[in-house]
């Protein structure tokens, strides 16, 4: 798929999956609960973009959510992302609502942060706002 930027040199990762991971683990925990069935749905998403081995997910999700709890913001984790085409930036938006609705909830910081990583990576706010539609359903 979008795969295709320069791997991080540590752990033979590509920026851009480093990136859209920490991104999905950062809205997880928005709400201050990462529970298994975000955890799932980051792995699945990360499947969906075209990464088809498991273990190679796993540590990238287990590299990835180490590299979230050092960094201090958002700025950073949408970077690479905003490079994407902008068809491959609304996937990405999706996947973070479908993250943070997996309970069914979307509270105000979760909102913000929708908001805001929407406004850094350049989505419109029509497109913005029919994606939430498309994920509440």
């Amino acid at each position: 798929m979008f795969w295709n930027k320069e791997k991080d040199q540590k752990q033979n990762f590509k920026d851009i999956e480093i990136a859209t991971c920490m991104l999905l683990i950062h809205a997880a925990r928005t709400d201050n609960q990462l529970d298994d069935k975000e955890i799932r749905i980051i792995k699945e998403s990360l499947f969906e973009l075209g990464l088809k081995d498991k273990n190679y997910i796993d540590k990238l999700y287990n590299y990835s959510e180490k590299k979230e709890k050092d960094s201090i913001e958002i700025l950073n984790m949408t970077k690479e992302i905003k490079k994407l085409q902008y068809e491959h930036r609304l996937e990405i938006i999706e996947m973070m609502l479908k993250v943070i609705y997996s309970d069914s909830q979307l509270c105000e910081f979760e909102d913000r942060l929708v908001r805001k990583v929407a406004g850094l990576i350049y989505i419109e706010n029509k497109d913005l706002g029919e994606i939430k539609l498309k994920i509440k359903k």
